[in-house]
């Protein structure tokens, strides 16, 4: 019972994660601020980082999904698997934590730190803004290149876990 609830739970939080990479606006869901999110997701800088949430929010979902499995069929690499993936969201969340660190110093002295709290004031008082299109052909390019990095990244990770099994 507990691994078919481990492989469905494991299932929709990496499908959500690999929704809200590809499309950043997902997170809203989450919220009652949507405003807030769509402005953010206006913003480059911010909208990547949104996707670097979603790749590890989908890493941390497939590494559950290939445990739980893995204990339900008694198969050992899907075990090895899921150590890997771990492994490989360690990797981006560290790498993303020093690109954050620098992108915090450089906000820093450009004095634009705490910005965030006064476009989360603005965008309450303002509402969502009505865009058009909703998504734009760079937010379609981001959006093919973040899915072709994971992908990629994930298919070495279970090659390389196979292999050392």
């Amino acid at each position: 019972m507990g691994a078919i609830l481990g492989v469905s739970l494991g299932l929709l939080v990496g499908t959500f994660g690999f929704f809200v990479m590809r499309n950043p606006m997902h997170l809203a869901l989450l919220s009652w601020q949507k405003s807030y999110y769509q402005r953010m997701v206006l913003d480059t800088i911010m909208r990547n980082q949104l996707r670097i949430l979603g790749v590890l929010i989908c890493l941390f979902g497939n590494s559950i999904f290939a445990a739980s499995l893995g204990s339900a069929l008694k198969m050992r690499f899907l075990n090895t698997v899921s150590d890997e993936l771990w492994v490989l969201m360690g990797l981006v969340f560290f790498a993303a934590w020093g690109v954050g660190l620098i992108l915090a110093i450089r906000q820093l002295v450009k004095g634009e730190l705490f910005k965030w709290w006064r476009i989360w004031k603005v965008s309450a008082e303002l509402g969502p803004i009505d865009v058009f299109p909703r998504v734009t052909p760079k937010m379609q390019k981001e959006a093919r290149l973040f899915t072709i990095a994971l992908s990629s990244l994930a298919t070495i990770t279970v090659v390389i876990a196979i292999i050392r099994r």
